[in-house]
């Protein structure tokens, strides 16, 4: 590993390595650290994806790298930034292993974490049997019966989405009901049941679900949806560069994908705060990389005189 390069990608997932691939192929030097634990590691399948829709995501990610290669200016590394600091004009990282960096300009791809209820057995399932998102998973469970785990205007809004592909759909409160009297009533008009008992478990059965609540009673689904009201964005170092952020934590950008600060750009889920999906998290790199690209560009040009 080097000492200096003009940028450095935090995030090797699909924000990050689409932002490598722009910066790669105008020489760059640009190192990507990337913490190996990408939102959608436990997915089967990607869908929704321009021309590879199905791929298994570390596929995926394995293409990027490998395409990747012909561009030697761009360096992986399996390695975490503990701090990152504004220093002598541009940067200067911190590794978890101790090591130093200086760049120039910083592209913030950490992506976000989901925060699961304590259910038993929702973890193990999480982007097999339980997702997060229609628009990558709908498609595969149209027509089944399925449940949305979730509370008051995020479960109107997934009641919206949903009901396009499912018609028998029962909604998951996991406790008293936040859902206004009109919403209650326009559910219930649809044929839609609330169930607002706390979740206890969740497990496989046959080919689809087994949802235990804490009352002893179960329902059989072939698949459920979670939406939580809370994500956990992987803010740290925009935090500690000083990057402005919105009321759920997602670092804010302009459409040019650059933060608050100076020569420090975001992309991917962790500058969004909803529509989260592979090929948004890709353009968005694209877009941050063209961006940094061509400030660095204009620097260089302004400095030949």
């Amino acid at each position: 590993m080097n000492t200096a390069y003009e940028v450095a990608i935090i995030g090797g997932s699909s924000a990050g390595l689409a932002a490598a691939l722009t910066l790669g192929r105008f020489a760059r030097r640009t190192i990507v650290f990337d913490n190996g634990a990408p939102r959608n590691k436990p997915a089967a399948h990607a869908h929704n994806f321009f021309t590879r829709d199905g791929e298994p995501p570390a596929e995926l990610l394995r293409i990027a790298r490998e395409q990747l290669k012909p561009y030697p200016s761009v360096e992986l590394h399996s390695i975490t930034v503990a701090s990152a600091e504004k220093n002598n004009g541009g940067f200067l990282l911190t590794t978890a292993t101790g090591e130093h960096i200086q760049v120039k300009k910083i592209i913030i791809t950490t992506g976000v974490k989901d925060v699961l209820p304590p259910v038993t057995g929702m973890q193990q399932l999480w982007g097999e049997a339980v997702f997060h998102c229609p628009y990558c998973h709908g498609w595969e469970v149209k027509g089944e019966p399925v449940a949305i785990i979730a509370n008051g205007d995020a479960a109107w809004h997934f009641a919206q989405i949903v009901s396009r592909l499912n018609k028998n759909i029962t909604f998951l409160t996991n406790g008293p009901s936040i859902l206004s009297i009109e919403q209650t009533e326009k559910l219930q008009r649809k044929g839609f049941s609330i169930i607002e008992t706390p979740l206890a478990s969740i497990q496989k059965e046959n080919n689809g679900i087994r949802i235990s609540f804490a009352d002893g009673t179960s329902i059989q689904k072939t698949a459920a949806y979670y939406r939580g009201e809370a994500l956990e964005f992987r803010n740290e170092i925009a935090k500690q560069l000083g990057c402005q952020l919105g009321e759920t934590g997602a670092v804010i950008i302009n459409p040019m994908h650059e933060t608050t600060v100076p020569g420090v750009f975001a992309a991917g889920d962790v500058s969004h705060e909803r529509l989260h999906q592979v090929s948004v998290a890709a353009a968005g790199g694209h877009t941050a990389a063209g961006s940094c690209n061509g400030q660095l560009c204009a620097e260089e040009f302004e400095a030949e005189d």
